[in-house]
């Protein structure tokens, strides 16, 4: 009855609140041409959009669309040529560094491959406590209460904490507990599952969308599979060549893709179109 439809207004109510937005963010490298000339690559061109809060943003495109540059940019790793990041109406370019440090916590990462970002010399407990030493979270009792308490969230035996990164197939779930660590309310996910088999993946997945829910996270996914953004995203931008050339809900987009780039990225997807009930 009314408690329903007053709960789903409260939810899209709720999501319309930006946590992160990007305007007019555009990166230029120098490169050297040939015969040694110096160029300019303009990897990111004038991308504006915005991250709902509680919601999920996919930012697609194919390798060497500028996505994981903007997804650094994000992350305060690039500083933008021009542009600004803003942080829940902060412009991140305005912080000094020990309110970037601060801000670290609200904002975290998990990158596609986990044993890249997990130190093969810690072991796992050790990877999933060091964000709350670095920020200096809790004695040392609360913080192994704390360690325990992600594995949890993230469906791993407490077991596994003395163990290491790399005798373990679960290495996203442990760069997912380290992400989670210091409670983000934003978490970019870069290609994050695309290394993982589909089983995997559908379990990393679903144990990201549970999280969402049970935290109310905010998640930008870069990703150049359109067929994790179908499952995942509420919110799709596309970029190629660094342009933004189209963006809106997951329906939108799918339904009705406006760039013939957007269709062909669709239509290259296998199994989609039957999902979708297009093209029988």
């Amino acid at each position: 009855g009314i408690e329903s439809s007053e709960l789903l207004a409260g939810k899209a109510e709720a999501s319309d609140e930006e946590v992160i937005r990007v305007e007019n963010l555009t990166k230029e490298f120098d490169i050297r041409g040939e015969k040694g000339a110096k160029k300019k690559l303009l990897a990111v061109d004038d991308v504006s959009f915005s991250l709902r809060k509680g919601s999920t943003l996919a930012l697609v495109g194919e390798s060497g669309s500028g996505k994981s540059t903007v997804a650094n940019m994000v992350l305060n790793l690039l500083d933008p040529t021009s542009g600004k990041v803003f942080y829940k109406g902060t412009d991140l370019s305005t912080l000094g560094s020990s309110e970037l440090f601060e801000m670290r916590r609200k904002l975290q990462v998990v990158f596609q491959n986990p044993y890249g970002s997990l130190d093969p010399m810690y072991s796992i407990y050790r990877c999933i406590e060091e964000p709350l030493v670095v920020h200096k979270t809790g004695n040392r009792k609360e913080r192994e209460a704390r360690v325990a308490e992600l594995l949890d969230m993230v469906a791993m035996p407490r077991s596994t904490m003395r163990r290491y990164p790399n005798e373990l197939s679960g290495g996203q779930r442990i760069a997912v507990a380290r992400a989670l660590a210091l409670n983000p309310e934003v978490i970019v996910l870069d290609e994050a599952v695309s290394a993982l088999d589909v089983l995997v993946q559908n379990q990393i997945l679903q144990l990201l969308a549970g999280l969402q829910e049970e935290l109310d996270l905010s998640y930008l996914f870069i990703t150049h599979d359109l067929a994790v953004v179908r499952q995942t995203a509420d919110d799709v931008a596309v970029m190629r060549q660094g342009k933004l050339v189209e963006s809106g809900t997951v329906d939108e987009i799918f339904a009705n893709p406006t760039e013939s780039y957007t269709r062909d990225l669709i239509d290259s997807v296998p199994g989609l179109g039957i999902e979708l009930g297009v093209g029988q």
